[in-house]
């Protein structure tokens, strides 16, 4: 996927272009929309567009000059003009600047298609060329790394060619604090970033051993050290290494180290080794670490045993009681903080069977979590992406403080609730299984028309009526999904549900897995306590 810089001062066209394109179809993501030639020459240093597609005429700095400024600047750039002037003079200037397309607007889709379906060639084209004989190289000797670390594919003359001399090996497993959880482009650009500076710094410093892309694309290095020097040395140099990179990219790194050994074909578990310190980054606030494998030690306590108390954690959602909630989910993240254990996705199980506990819990409140969720932009699966304790727990706090308030509200709401709403809910409650469930039925049942029971229904329970049986569905199969006798689309069709890959689609919209995901963490968790 090529990235695409937009320059045109004109708003309501540049984003008419960036928003109405199928451009990831053409092969192209949008990076950035500019006003002017000079906004845009500041956005490519950081951006690095591979292709700009700019208007002629802007203020500040208009198109010509821009063309002017890239081809000097940035000639691996490549250029398209966008202009409703068709005049020889800026086209000629446009072709004498590098430019590689010309389109006149008022332009139609076709026209867009065909001059961008021919950029992706050109691009692919460049990419080929731009890759020289040492990029080659290192794409080979990346190959042979990555085979180290996986431990097949290598033999006695490539590893001499790749490591000469007698030397003790280490591996190190990189972790950059600036990734964008949602945005892979981003984050391989800025980890193509990170190894061009710790390849420029083992230059500087004269580090032995090889910096590269695995094949997770995660940054590692295997690292050589002579038999007599001592293991002192590399802690200086890699301190100076994380300073090195944060200063010239902006990036803070933090970093696992492997024991050492002295055969490569050790490596395998060296690469394990140096990516359990970096899982233990989860139990730690600061950045910059630097976590040796041979200082880390497995906890010694059952952690399997540490679990939220569901019972107190309801009672003070109910009471309004934040600060004693805080408290609460703080007296069960404490017990990890400083600690080392090697099941660190335990912690995400934990977290989520809480949610899961508390969200059924609130339904006897006629309180969705997921609704509440949905209101603040949330759902469960974001806890995999919180990467320490205090972003968890801060999650969890969220989500647990906005339903106690919703509680709240919910309760003002039951004072008001009319006999009749309660009569429905009622038969709802009792019912919600059935196929036969429906406005109509409910409206037969209580003697009134269809349209009124579904005003009843929005203004007593805040939702429609299939979202709340729907929810009632939902959580109902969370309970049948914990006994593993019973198979999906028998849970799917005892719920109601005609067809089962419906099931499968509304449940993993409203929790964010699959029902057979759900299954599979229940019985995680429960198989950890026992």
């Amino acid at each position: 996927m090529y990235r695409l810089m937009i320059v045109e001062d004109e708003q309501a066209i540049a984003q008419g272009i960036a928003n109405s394109l199928p451009w990831e179809e053409w092969g192209f993501q949008i990076s950035r929309v500019c006003s002017n030639g000079e906004e845009a020459l500041e956005a490519i240093a950081v951006e690095c567009p591979d292709l700009v597609l700019s208007d002629i005429r802007m203020p500040k700095m208009d198109g010509l000059e821009l063309m002017k400024r890239l081809n000097k600047e940035y000639p691996h750039i490549r250029i398209v003009i966008l202009s409703g002037y068709n005049d020889f003079e800026y086209l000629q200037t446009a072709i004498q600047n590098g430019v590689s397309e010309y389109l006149l607007k008022p332009t139609d889709i076709d026209e867009f298609e065909e001059v961008f379906r021919k950029m992706k060639k050109k691009l692919d084209e460049d990419v080929e060329r731009r890759l020289s004989d040492e990029e080659a190289r290192q794409l080979r000797e990346q190959k042979r790394c990555n085979a180290l670390i996986k431990g097949y594919g290598y033999n006695e003359d490539e590893m001499e060619q790749l490591f000469e001399g007698e030397c003790r090996f280490s591996v190190m497993f990189f972790y950059l604090e600036d990734s964008q959880k949602n945005d892979r482009n981003v984050n391989y650009h800025l980890t193509v970033q990170v190894l061009k500076a710790l390849r420029e710094y083992q230059h500087l410093d004269d580090i032995s051993g090889k910096f590269f892309l695995n094949y997770e694309e995660r940054l590692t290095g295997i690292l050589m050290l002579p038999p007599d020097e001592k293991e002192e040395t590399l802690r200086e140099k890699t301190e100076k290494l994380l300073q090195y990179v944060k200063e010239s990219t902006g990036i803070c790194l933090s970093v696992g180290i492997s024991s050492f050994c002295v055969d490569y074909q050790m490596l395998p578990q060296c690469y394990e080794q140096a990516k359990c310190c970096v899982s233990q980054k989860i139990f730690k606030e600061k950045k910059d670490l630097i976590m040796y494998y041979d200082e880390i030690r497995e906890a010694d306590f059952d952690y399997y045993t540490i679990s939220f108390d569901d019972a107190k954690i309801m009672e003070y959602i109910l009471k309004q009681e934040k600060e004693k909630l805080m408290e609460a989910l703080d007296s069960t993240f404490s017990v990890f903080y400083d600690r080392v254990i090697s099941d660190y996705g335990y912690i995400n199980r934990l977290c989520l069977e809480l949610l899961f506990h508390i969200s059924r819990k609130l339904l006897r409140c006629s309180v969705q979590m997921e609704k509440v969720m949905k209101e603040q932009g949330c759902r469960y699966s974001d806890i995999y992406k919180k990467d320490t304790l205090k972003e968890k727990r801060d999650f969890l706090y969220l989500v647990l403080s906005e339903s106690s308030k919703a509680c709240k509200e919910m309760r003002g709401e039951n004072k008001k609730r009319s006999s009749l709403a309660s009569a429905i809910r009622e038969i709802v409650d009792l019912e919600f299984t059935s196929n036969k469930i429906s406005l109509e039925y409910i409206a037969g049942k209580v003697h009134k028309n269809t349209a009124y029971i579904s005003k009843i229904f929005k203004s007593e329970f805040e939702c429609n009526f299939s979202e709340y049986v729907t929810q009632k569905r939902v959580e109902k199969s969370k309970e049948l999904l914990s006994d593993p006798s019973l198979k999906i689309y028998e849970i799917a069709e005892a719920l109601g549900w005609a067809d089962v890959s419906n099931y499968i689609k509304v449940f993993k919209k409203s929790c964010g897995m699959s029902p057979n995901e759900y299954r599979n963490f229940v019985e995680g968790a429960r198989s950890g306590r026992e």
